[in-house]
């Protein structure tokens, strides 16, 4: 359960050790295959924290310390969400987590997941700027080329003479 009014005013850290035991358990449901049982851990976790442990989600989205693990929570549950092929859902989890600001790696993973997502709901023209701009931050060529190699991205790309922006 989230920490008490009482242990908040006690030990004010106590939300963050909330949020991370429950991405870590979301963790070993996905690691597991538990991906329904993780999405509900994940984003479990972020609902809680909101409800009990700040006056309004937005003030929990100003609280850097929050906001970091909330979007990574919402990334790995989008990542479940596309492992269950429920893109939809994945897209609309890559939405909450990027209202939680993500930067650096965790930026760059919502931006390939979410791409996914809307490349596999057949939204290339949504999809295309997400990888865009993921690629562009991401440091790795397998991922890359994976993408690449997906028949819907390379018929767009033939179509519309984006290669050149693409890289």
């Amino acid at each position: 359960p989230p920490p008490a009014a009482a242990e908040l005013e006690a030990d004010p850290e106590a939300k963050y050790r909330f949020v991370a035991a429950y991405k870590a358990a979301g963790n070993e449901l996905f690691k597991a295959g538990k991906y329904a049982w993780a999405i509900r851990t994940y984003t479990g976790a972020v609902d809680a924290l909101s409800r009990h442990c700040y006056p309004s989600r937005e003030r929990m989205l100003w609280d850097y310390f929050a906001r970091v693990p909330c979007a990574q929570c919402y990334s790995n549950a989008a990542l479940c969400a596309i492992k269950l092929a429920d893109h939809a859902h994945a897209a609309a989890l890559c939405e909450h987590a990027m209202e939680c600001r993500p930067e650096d790696g965790d930026l760059t993973k919502v931006l390939l997941r979410h791409g996914q997502a809307r490349l596999e709901l057949g939204e290339v023209d949504a999809a295309l700027p997400l990888l865009q701009r993921g690629l562009a931050r991401h440091r790795l060529a397998a991922c890359a080329l994976a993408l690449v190699g997906r028949s819907e991205l390379r018929g767009h790309v033939r179509r519309h003479g984006q290669c050149r922006q693409l890289w």
